[in-house]
């Protein structure tokens, strides 16, 4: 392998996730031909990601050894392959190529240190690919304050200016107390590997997409865990999250397809203008708000339109399939606009306190398939305002914290499911729940049973009776 100080950048076909939904506004009503005016435009997952974003594998023979010394800058100004090992202090990769170059990095058992900059900067290139070899773990490390460089506000241990995927079968850990973990100003991709991200600021952050194919994550960050600036698909791996604000933030559209996620704790778990869930497994614990839906303001955070009530055209949660469990403080889910489960299960231990609800919208809440249980405060309590299955919400005079279970009138169970605190309010509605049929809600040794002379009994809004005993 020849040695060089020099790298390159990769290439780029990129097609944005903006699937479009259009938003429902008006209120439908409790109807048996419901259908919604929110028509899902299907993403095509061999879109988002290249071949070689998805390429593990590499020639080691056809490799460039790249060389980095303590305390200097080794700046990589040709296209082309390159490896480095080793433990560096003080020093830095640039990759400085022309932007139709394309430029991959082995990372191949190296530790890289900076005292107030990127360990890996890319300043110009058309991608480059960061891939973790095989059986190493790797260390990227800014150990003090970020400093600007060139005007240009460098603040993550890996910061690309332009299209970057990271890849890989080996180990890579990501340090700094002082900014961000991975920031790219395009659209960024991790396509595979395994990932320890240890920041005070935003774990993974992207102006553009970030598109997670598979690979393993355990992020503490101090702000938002992953967050784009536009738009977010997660696709497929094990994302592990604990955040000081939230566990994933994207400014438009979020797809979730597959995966596994859990967050451990966080201010919001879900934050976006649309969210679409079609699948994976999301368990979540927030302070506030599970998932929430609202457009992004002129800062970037999400507008807070509760107070007045009016509905925000362009907010939607969507959910296809998937299972999601959640257990918030704030309201469970919440849409400043619309809300249409087709398929999935849904389960919330929400708000103890009478200013939240396990189910919050602001526009028309509708069901049409899957399986939802919310299970929160009474004083904000909402049930869907469109279904074509049987949707239950009964608010109690007193709290409970035992196992809800529904029966139907012989006997048999419908669904159960056991709370992580204490609740006022039911909300529950599944397939199994037919009109004209009578039901039995019981938690513990209290029962209450209801008949669905319509699809949806309950409104909410109020205290409700007291089961019998």
């Amino acid at each position: 392998m020849k040695k060089v100080k020099v790298i390159i950048s990769v290439i780029l076909t990129v097609i944005l996730i903006s699937g479009m939904f259009a938003a429902c506004t008006s209120k439908n009503g409790n109807t048996e031909n419901a259908t919604s005016s929110v028509a899902e435009k299907k993403i095509d997952i061999n879109d988002l990601f290249t071949d070689r974003d998805m390429e593990n594998e590499y020639d080691e023979s056809e490799l460039s050894v790249l060389e980095l010394n303590n305390g200097e800058t080794t700046t990589i100004t040709t296209a082309g392959d390159y490896i480095v090992s080793g433990k560096y202090t003080d020093s830095q990769i640039v990759v400085d190529v022309e932007d139709t170059d394309k430029v991959q990095i082995v990372l191949n058992g190296v530790s890289i240190t900076n005292s107030n900059s990127a360990a890996i900067y890319v300043k110009s290139a058309d991608k480059v690919f960061i891939t973790t070899a095989k059986n190493t773990e790797n260390t990227l490390t800014t150990n003090g304050e970020f400093e600007e460089i060139d005007g240009e506000d460098v603040d993550g241990v890996i910061y690309a200016k332009d299209d970057t995927t990271i890849n890989g079968t080996g180990m890579l850990n990501i340090n700094t107390e002082y900014g961000n973990g991975i920031v790219c100003n395009d659209d960024l991709k991790l396509t595979s590997g395994n990932y320890n991200i240890n920041v005070s600021d935003k774990a993974i952050k992207a102006n553009d997409s970030i598109r997670i194919a598979d690979g393993n994550y355990v992020i503490n960050s101090g702000d938002d865990a992953i967050h784009s600036n536009a738009d977010t698909a997660i696709v497929g791996g094990t994302i592990e999250i604990s955040s000081g604000d939230d566990a994933i933030h994207t400014d438009n559209y979020l797809y979730i397809t597959d995966g596994n996620i859990k967050v451990a704790n966080c201010t919001e778990a879900i934050e976006g203008m649309q969210i679409n869930i079609s699948g994976g497994n999301i368990n979540a614990t927030s302070s506030d708000d599970g998932i929430n839906a609202a457009s992004p303001s002129d800062d970037g955070e999400t507008q807070n339109m509760k107070n007045d009530f009016a509905t925000d055209e362009n907010a939607l949660i969507n959910v296809t399939g998937g299972k999601i469990t959640l257990n918030t403080e704030g309201d469970g889910i919440d849409s400043n606009g619309n809300i249409t489960v087709s398929g999935g299960e849904i389960y919330v231990s929400g708000p103890t306190n009478s200013g939240n609800g396990a189910l919050d919208c602001n526009g028309t809440a509708e069901i049409t398939g899957g399986t939802v249980v919310a299970l929160g405060s009474t004083g904000m309590a909402e049930n869907f305002t469109t279904a074509t299955q049987g949707s239950i919400l009964v608010n109690f005079q007193n709290s409970y914290k035992e196992t809800v279970t529904v029966t139907d009138g012989e006997g048999n169970e419908v669904i159960s499911f056991t709370p992580e605190k204490n609740f006022g309010s039911v909300l529950v509605s599944c397939p199994e729940l037919k009109k004209g049929e009578t039901y039995t809600i019981t938690i513990g040794e209290n029962y209450q049973s209801v008949t669905l002379d319509d699809y949806i009994y309950g409104t909410g809004n109020g205290m409700g009776g007291e089961m019998k005993h």
